[in-house]
């Protein structure tokens, strides 16, 4: 596991040209927690200036609040930019050296950290705890190179692996008690170097270290001391004792617990996939995976890319945000993915994103083709950009495997009206489109603000559900604002709510400044869907026939 060290509000020091430090720390606070990536940005450069200006160091304590929040939010480049401006503002403490080395690594920056690390580590002016922190950072570099090197039979990549055991080994040995995230590394790269057919060097088995991380942690648990992170850890140790059932529960309450971030999440999630190499080519791997993915749906900052293999099993799980609960909105998720389209003309240039619709919602008599509804500006008449024109339009159902190329254009509004366009499809590579999505069946009610998902092909690339900020903001009759991150190659997504997973909105546009609806003064961060009943209300209307 990485670095498990967070550094909690405490006592900010008033006084001096730092006097508003507090300030600084609920301003960002305030937009990381509301997922307001921009102003974010802006706080850490204004932060930035302030500190190039300075001729005080800024507080160490809320310094360590700042960097944990931008960490815990994986906001790693403002991260590491505010480090590196706090360091030659004259705050060099260990623990900011030591986080400005963490952000690089996050962005793949492995080379640039290791001096400073090394140097942190072998100072015995520095406190134990940081020298252990630098010394396991260290260890996580070695082990990302040897991952990333991808090549266990390489002289070089076999060093890098005895380094990364040699260096989380000698902080355990020294605590046991005390680093059970060092441990649980080395439990993970001996068994990863036996399957590479490597020898780790190391005078123990994994299974005798796993055994001992197990029953320490259960002395935790007797005094109710427990943490997500402990629980992250006998994760990985019930793995390498091989019983995936109580790695299962304790998955489940790694997900379920409200202070695992997008950084412990996704933290798990590579450990499992890149050290432990498990897929969900088998049950238990299947299990895991689906649950931990999840658990990245459900929190704050979280992503997920999804594969084919993802969505077409492995998905008997629970998960709940106390303890279990059935899962069964995330099997309606998975299901939804399979007819969801990237929107790509001949060449294979991607356009956007399109989505199925159930032709009984819309119109009262059968349709002989596939319906597909996308935006005005991805789908149009006369191609007019960045759109382009049915007969150049080919819809990818990456889940489901297959290919349609668009027939025509049923109907449509322009981009200032519902910016929808709505087209049949016809049979490219055989294949069955088997599910169509449904708009909600009820009134969507904003008094119970709701979170709405997006499942798209943001940049054209793999099919994403977007949930790292999923607020529901406002709406009127026409169109719904949300905070659900969104990029390019999203327009024409589905806006799915919470509850039952059916579509309540077609996805339109984002703006930093978007104006507010109702008559309401000012601008706010939003996306924009245009109302998947004023589309259906619309399509009535103009008494089209569905072929």
């Amino acid at each position: 596991m990485p670095d498990s060290t967070s550094a909690m509000p405490g006592a900010i020091h008033n006084g001096g040209p730092w006097s508003d430090a507090a300030t600084f720390v609920q301003r960002l606070s305030e937009k990381l927690n509301s997922f307001e990536w921009t102003g974010a940005e802006s706080i850490s450069s204004e932060l930035i200036q302030r500190l190039d200006k300075s001729l005080e160091p800024f507080p160490l304590d809320p310094a360590k609040q700042i960097l944990n929040m931008l960490r815990r939010k994986r906001q790693l480049r403002p991260m590491e930019l505010v480090a590196d401006a706090l360091i030659r503002s004259g705050q060099s403490a260990p623990h900011i050296r030591r986080q400005y080395a963490q952000a690089m690594i996050d962005q793949g920056n492995l080379s640039s950290p290791v001096m400073l690390l090394t140097a942190l580590a072998s100072d015995n002016s520095v406190s134990l705890g940081e020298r252990a922190e630098a010394k396991g950072l260290l260890g996580r570099i070695y082990k990302q190179l040897y991952i990333n090197g991808g090549d266990p039979r390489n002289p070089r990549q076999q060093e890098n692996l005895r380094k990364a055991v040699a260096s989380y080994y000698e902080v355990y040995q020294s605590d046991p008690q005390c680093y059970l995230w060092h441990g649980i590394n080395v439990v993970a790269l001996i068994a990863r170097a036996h399957r590479d057919n490597i020898s780790p060097e190391i005078p123990e088995d994994e299974g005798e270290i796993a055994q001992r991380i197990v029953s320490e942690i259960a002395r935790k648990a007797d005094s109710d001391s427990i943490t997500f992170w402990d629980r992250a850890t006998l994760v990985e140790a019930s793995v390498a004792l091989k019983k995936f059932a109580e790695a299962t529960e304790q998955l489940i309450y790694f997900v379920s617990d409200v202070n695992a971030d997008a950084f412990e999440t996704n933290s798990l999630y590579r450990q499992l996939t890149e050290v432990w190499q498990i897929t969900s080519d088998s049950p238990q791997g299947a299990s895991l995976l689906t649950i931990l993915r999840a658990g990245q749906l459900r929190s704050p900052g979280g992503q997920v890319e999804l594969r084919r293999e993802d969505i077409t099993g492995g998905l008997q799980a629970v998960f709940g945000r106390d303890k279990y609960e059935p899962f069964s909105w995330l099997q309606r998720a998975m299901k939804r993915c399979t007819g969801i389209a990237r929107i790509e003309d001949l060449t294979g240039e991607k356009h956007g994103s399109g989505f199925l619709l159930d032709v009984s919602d819309f119109f009262d008599s059968a349709a002989a083709d596939p319906l597909l509804l996308t935006n005005f500006h991805v789908i149009n008449p006369n191609g007019a950009y960045p759109g382009i024109q049915p007969e150049n339009a080919v819809a990818v159902f990456e889940a489901a495997n297959g290919q349609y190329k668009v027939k025509k254009i049923l109907w449509c509004s322009e981009i200032q009206k519902l910016d929808a366009t709505l087209v049949s499809l016809e049979k490219i590579e055989p294949t069955s489109l088997s599910c169509p999505l449904k708009p909600t069946p009820e009134p969507f009610d904003p008094q119970s603000k709701p979170r709405v998902y997006v499942i798209g092909y943001p940049w054209g690339g793999p099919l994403s559900i977007s949930l790292q900020d999923s607020e529901w903001l406002d709406q009127d009759d026409r169109v719904l604002h949300y905070r659900t991150p969104t990029d390019q190659g999203s327009s024409g997504s589905p806006v799915f709510d919470q509850k039952h997973w059916t579509v309540v909105g077609l996805h339109h546009k984002g703006k930093s400044d978007m104006p507010r609806l109702h008559g309401q003064t000012g601008t706010y961060e939003a996306n924009e869907a245009i109302s998947i009943a004023a589309i259906r209300q619309a399509i009535r209307e103009s008494g089209i026939k569905p072929s």
